[in-house]
């Protein structure tokens, strides 16, 4: 049986299938993360119930099989619930955060805004600039040191955002590994696009604020208020730990105090690019 292990602190995930059809859709889950030989401590896997079934089972730990499905929805309920089963298991040295990030000239950014608002549209544009990424959707955060870093995921990008990226859109076609096509909806490697694709950990220099109501107008970016920028990331905390809200309050106090000095910006207009060219800008100055 094929299998992957892969290591996304503090987990070791492993994603087995006997199906070499389905064993290359896995191979795009979690391929920016690091592929270890330790011992899983969680097990995903794809089967086909019969050898001539064109559709496929997917079991995860502690619940029940879904399917028969086809391979892309399959392939989703593992991704899904395979991130559902890291952000409840942070660990103890560190929680996530629903957001994305970038690092532009030495300087990270972290981007937030609720799901649809272009996060992962945005970091797509900036790694076509050359920059690297903290990921689109989940970054971690280790209060200890008040330090971000990544998380080795796959990005998700609607076909309408591929339209102005064809690099992009020319490797998910290919089926490049680290590519795929599931419930309209492409799953893109961070590292199918840019081999060195991982900003290092650190501190962020600013907080880019998305919100799919302000892409309208001129785009480019708009200062904010710094206030709202850091209650915003501190909303996003995910899988506060065993501790409950007393290790959520921790790291919301900790939090305040890391982006006490962060510059804050909101994005506005309907282009992506040129608010990846705007952050550029301002990153470089």
């Amino acid at each position: 049986m094929g299998a992957r292990r892969i290591a996304v602190a503090p987990q070791v995930l492993e994603f087995a299938s006997d199906d070499p059809i389905a064993a290359r859709a896995l191979a795009a889950l979690y391929h920016a993360a690091p592929p270890t030989t330790a011992v899983p401590t969680l097990r995903y896997a794809l089967r086909r119930p019969a050898p001539d079934a064109g559709r496929w089972v997917a079991t995860c730990p502690g619940r029940p099989a879904f399917g028969p499905a086809a391979l892309g929805d399959a392939w989703s309920f593992l991704e899904w619930r395979a991130t559902e089963d890291l952000l409840n298991a942070p660990g103890t040295d560190a929680v996530f955060l629903h957001a994305a990030g970038a690092e532009i000239g030495g300087r990270l950014a972290l981007i937030v805004g609720e799901s649809g608002a272009g996060k992962s549209t945005l970091v797509a544009h900036l790694m076509l600039r050359g920059h690297c990424t903290l990921g689109d959707d989940v970054v971690r955060f280790a209060p200890a040191s008040g330090r971000f870093s990544a998380v080795g995921r796959s990005m998700k990008l609607d076909p309408n955002s591929l339209r102005a990226m064809p690099l992009i859109a020319s490797r998910c076609a290919a089926a490049t590994v680290g590519t795929l096509l599931a419930a309209g909806c492409y799953y893109v490697s961070p590292a199918a696009i840019r081999r060195s694709w991982q900003a290092g950990d650190g501190r962020p220099w600013a907080v880019i604020l998305l919100d799919a109501a302000r892409r309208t107008g001129e785009p480019g970016l708009e200062r904010a208020s710094e206030g709202e920028a850091v209650v915003s990331v501190t909303q996003q905390v995910l899988g506060a730990g065993a501790d409950g809200a007393p290790r959520q309050e921790e790291t919301t106090v900790r939090l305040l105090e890391v982006l006490a000095d962060v510059t804050a910006y909101r994005a506005v207009g309907s282009d992506p690019a040129a608010v990846a060219a705007a952050l550029e800008r301002e990153a470089l100055r």
